[in-house]
C-alpha cells in the first residue's frame, strides 16, 4: 500500500521541516568533505549535486517516516488499554523521537555508500567524477531501501 503523505498539515509540517534541516545538514557534511579533503575545485559539483541529493533524502527520509508513523498508529489502536511502560532509558527516548529513526537510517545508508562507492570509483576516475557518482549512486540506494521499509515494514494487513 503506498504511504499517504500529509505534509501539508499542521501536525507533519514542523517534522517535515525538521527532517528538510537534517538532511541539508549532512548534505553541509559533504560539501565540506568534497572542497577541503578531496580537493574538488568545481563549485558547481560541490554545491549543486549536494543541493539535488539534499531532496532525494529528504524524500526518502520521509517515506521511512510515514511507514514508521504508520505503524505507529496502528500499534496504538491495538493497545489503548495496555499498561504503559514507565521505566523508558535516555537512549529510547531519544530514538522516539519522531524523526531520529529515520534520519539514523539514511545517515548510515548515505553515508557507508558514498564512501565506499567513492573508494572504488576513485581508483578509475578522477575526485570529481568520483564524487558525483557517489552521491547518485547512494541517493538512488536510500531511495530504494526507503522503498523496501516501507514495502516490508509499513504494510497495512487487513483482515
Amino acid at each position: 500500500m503506498p504511504i499517504r503523505i500529509r505534509w501539508k498539515t499542521k501536525e507533519y509540517f514542523g517534522i517535515g521541516l525538521l527532517l528538510l534541516g537534517m538532511c541539508g545538514m549532512l548534505q553541509l557534511f559533504f560539501i565540506f568533505i568534497g572542497q577541503y579533503f578531496l580537493a574538488i575545485g568545481n563549485y558547481f559539483v560541490v554545491i549543486l549535486i549536494p543541493l539535488g541529493m539534499t531532496v532525494a533524502i529528504f524524500f526518502s527520509a520521509m517515506v521511512i517516516f510515514e511507514s514508521f508513523a504508520q505503524v505507529e498508529r496502528r500499534e496504538k489502536l491495538k493497545s489503548q488499554f495496555r499498561k504503559s511502560n514507565i521505566d523508558i532509558s535516555n537512549w529510547t527516548k531519544i530514538l522516539n523521537f519522531p524523526i531520529t529513526k529515520p534520519m539514523v537510517i539514511v545517515s548510515i545508508i548515505f553515508i557507508s555508500f558514498f564512501f565506499t562507492t567513492f573508494y572504488i570509483s576513485a581508483t578509475y576516475l578522477t575526485n570529481t567524477i568520483s564524487f558525483i557518482v557517489a552521491e547518485n549512486t547512494s541517493a538512488i540506494i536510500c531511495l530504494l531501501i526507503a522503498n523496501l521499509i516501507e514495502k516490508k515494514y509499513g504494510r497495512v494487513r487487513r483482515f
